[in-house]
């Protein structure tokens, strides 16, 4: 193990024979702040009174940039460790006003939108079931950004507070 500080390392090997050396830098960037047409809100509600612990995000989706509309417009939820989505929510969340369609892959929730009207905020809801306990649970981010502008986008951590 390297010592946790910043510098620059060097590897110097002799002899004949196979070897294998492995680098991993880990990192934390947190979003930037919004400079963006598009914002989103995320007020997450733990809920701790079911057999299996619940969060429910309550998202608030909003564009105010120069045209009517905006194009398509994707939501990407990445889910909090040891969380998976509530599968009657993801019923709920595909049918609800301007959702195209919504997927569950790779532990993100991604919900394409057929647009946003300027200044009207659109409001879904997604419940989070926890799978798996984890300690030290870390933020995720969920994303808003144009589908064909992908630069014009707007980032939110979330994470949940009174987990047991």
């Amino acid at each position: 193990m390297l010592p946790d500080m910043t510098g620059k390392y060097s590897l110097e090997v002799k002899g004949t024979a196979c070897t294998s050396v492995q680098i991993s830098q880990h990192y934390n960037i947190p979003p930037p702040p919004d400079a963006t047409t598009m914002s989103v809100e995320v007020l997450p509600e733990y809920d701790s009174s079911h057999k299996t612990p619940k969060v429910t995000l309550r998202l608030i989706l909003q564009y105010n940039g120069k045209e009517t509309s905006t194009n398509m417009v994707i939501l990407d939820i990445a889910l909090l460790s040891g969380f998976i989505p509530d599968p009657q929510s993801m019923k709920n969340l595909e049918v609800a006003q301007l959702v195209d369609r919504v997927e569950h892959k790779n532990g993100h929730v991604v919900v394409y939108l057929k647009e946003l009207m300027k200044a009207v905020p659109v409001n879904l809801s997604l419940v989070l079931q926890q799978q798996i306990p984890v300690q030290n649970l870390k933020p995720a981010v969920i994303a808003l950004y144009d589908y064909y502008q992908p630069t014009d986008r707007a980032e939110r951590e979330y994470t949940v507070a009174n987990q047991a």
